[in-house]
């Protein structure tokens, strides 16, 4: 599975760059993206606390995403790639030396990937996602929520 992280990461960076992924995406053909999604997302759970509900989100977004058989491959790796980026301790900015900007590396990956897929997620996964991030955090109160 690690040859298939770092694959996932080349490719999420190169393809970021603009640069031919092609040779990159051929070394996945015979990925079983079902159990590795399954390693995703108990790596998203065991890092949830670590990441927020916020970030968690857009990962568990993702997630979903990557289980939807329209996705292609290039889409399943960007996905990895990204979801993997933000729980890593590796960061291209370091946030123990940069501060927000460490984060901002991480947050603009996520963002990429996610436009990039954007037309994949509906209702259902936004539904999905809450009732996960509630099980794990809570249910999410907004102010509207609250009675005066």
């Amino acid at each position: 599975m690690i040859l298939i992280t770092l694959t996932c990461i080349a490719i999420l960076i190169c393809w970021f760059r603009g640069e031919d992924v092609k040779s990159k995406l051929d070394e996945l053909k015979n990925t079983d993206w079902g159990k590795y999604a399954v390693e995703i997302f108990s790596t998203i759970k065991e890092h949830s606390k670590k990441i927020g509900r916020f970030a968690c989100g857009n990962a568990l977004k993702l997630w979903f995403v990557l289980l939807d058989s329209r996705t292609t491959t290039l889409e399943k790796a960007l996905i990895c790639g990204a979801i993997i980026y933000i729980i890593s301790k590796g960061s291209f900015i370091p946030v123990r030396v940069f501060k927000l900007l460490g984060l901002a590396d991480e947050g603009l990956a996520v963002a990429y990937v996610i436009d990039k897929v954007k037309d994949k997620m509906t209702p259902a996964i936004e539904n999905k996602v809450k009732d996960v991030l509630d099980e794990w955090f809570g249910p999410e109160y907004s102010v509207s929520d609250a009675k005066a």
